[in-house]
């Protein structure tokens, strides 16, 4: 139990990057000494009375109950209350205060899936990874696309669920610059050990050189490592591996120029028609041996990033590569 016997208590909690994380903090640390200071105190009358009326030898009676001390009740009770009055009390204020976002709050939409976030700002950019303003108050609205997950900033304090079909809400102001880990703390399937990301604490220069850089995401990339990029943030490496692997869906490794037979006996080719019919219409022509399970991009994606997309297929694929695409 190194975490009791710690001397210095901020050691116990990651650094806070936010107000908010302080009053929580210091919320927790008095509860904790309430509670342990209430636990040494009862133990040590219970060891006290041990001592005091243990029977010392076999010929001793027992002291004859009589009737109860009201005073020493009552003060017991007293004691009782005024420790749960106290907890109750202590960061009553700071849990109000994080109920209500202020006005002027940024407004991030939040989805989560098996096993990503996707964190949509007021432009419309989509980002798999949280970037905000230093200082500057930001709202969460938090839903899931399949099953029940969570939204964790540990040096935030901030702890969300993410529920199908019910958006929740919560707000932060992170005041200390840095990346800091987000990650779900509720099991939601095998990849779960892999839902993680990051939040980014900007000053305000940096989040606007940020936001410009990826507003283009061809802007200082080749179609094959924007189409990689796409790979990595739109879910994909959740269904497809590049490694040969097979998981939800066919691995991605040499599939471009290769003939697959579809579950309704068909040969198809792989090229740049059926790479977009994939994206798109996803479930028309499924490789035999998979289910039609996969979400359609179809508004998600545009040519342009589907033209990326098959440009990095076709760099990973001997198929292509002995074909001269």
């Amino acid at each position: 139990m190194h975490f009791v016997g710690a001397g210095k208590l901020s050691a116990w909690l990651p650094p806070d990057a936010s107000y908010q994380a302080a009053q929580m903090d210091s919320a927790f640390y008095g509860i904790y000494l309430a509670a342990a200071f209430a636990v040494v105190f009862v133990l040590g009358l219970a060891a006290v009375y041990v001592f005091k009326f243990r029977r010392k030898n076999d010929s001793e009676k027992a002291f004859q109950t009589g009737k109860a001390n009201v005073v020493f009740q009552a003060v017991w009770v007293l004691c009782a209350v005024g420790l749960a009055l106290y907890t109750f009390t202590l960061d009553f204020c700071g849990f109000m205060d994080r109920t209500v976002a202020p006005g002027n709050a940024l407004q991030i939409e939040v989805t989560a899936s098996q096993w990503k976030y996707d964190f949509a700002y007021p432009n419309g950019h989509v980002a798999d990874t949280l970037h905000v303003v230093m200082g500057e108050p930001v709202q969460l609205k938090i839903n899931s696309a399949d099953v029940v997950h969570s939204i964790t900033i540990p040096a935030l304090r901030l702890n969300q669920a993410a529920i199908p079909g019910q958006e929740t809400t919560s707000w932060f102001t992170a005041d200390t610059p840095g990346t800091y880990d987000v990650r779900s703390n509720i099991y939601s399937g095998d990849g779960f050990p892999g839902m993680q990301t990051a939040l980014v604490s900007h000053t305000v220069k940096e989040y606007e050189t940020w936001m410009a850089t990826v507003t283009d995401i061809f802007a200082g990339r080749t179609m094959e490592e924007v189409g990689q990029m796409l790979y990595d943030t739109q879910g994909c490496k959740a269904c497809h591996s590049v490694d040969g692997s097979k998981l939800v869906g066919p691995s991605l490794k040499d599939v471009y120029g290769n003939t697959f037979a579809t579950k309704e006996g068909v040969d198809i080719l792989v090229d740049d028609a059926y790479v977009r019919e994939s994206l798109y219409t996803p479930n028309v022509s499924v490789i035999a041996g998979y289910e039609p399970v996969m979400t359609p991009y179809e508004g998600k994606l545009n040519d342009k990033e589907v033209e990326a997309i098959t440009a990095w297929l076709k760099s990973i694929s001997k198929f292509a590569q002995q074909e001269g695409n």
